[in-house]
């Protein structure tokens, strides 16, 4: 979602900067995204974002006893194939397992 229409700036991008950071202020924000003077309705939001954001690294910290620094999340791999699993015969009795019919 834009968080910026202006300057083409999405929540992605606010949330990267963040994470890397080198930004802890909406005012950081805006210079390392790059944002130019506008109509300035973002404001609200990025603030809102960068609360968030220090919300979400103070539990962090609290809960984990130490300051870690937050990442992006990997974009997700294919999904693993699962084989069909090797049915052999019971040699002891000499029969095999039973089969769905």
């Amino acid at each position: 979602m834009y968080v910026c229409v202006c300057n083409a700036v999405t929540e992605d991008d606010v949330h990267g900067c963040m994470a890397s950071g080198a930004c802890t202020t909406a005012k950081e924000v805006k210079t390392a995204c790059g944002m130019l003077p506008g109509c300035g309705s973002c404001t609200k939001r990025i603030h809102a974002l960068v609360s968030e954001y220090r919300t979400a690294s103070e539990l962090a910290d609290a809960l984990t006893g130490g300051s870690l620094p937050l990442t992006a999340v990997p974009e997700p791999s294919a999904p693993a194939t699962v084989s069909e699993p090797n049915v052999t015969q019971n040699t002891e009795r000499g029969t095999a397992p039973p089969t769905a019919a």
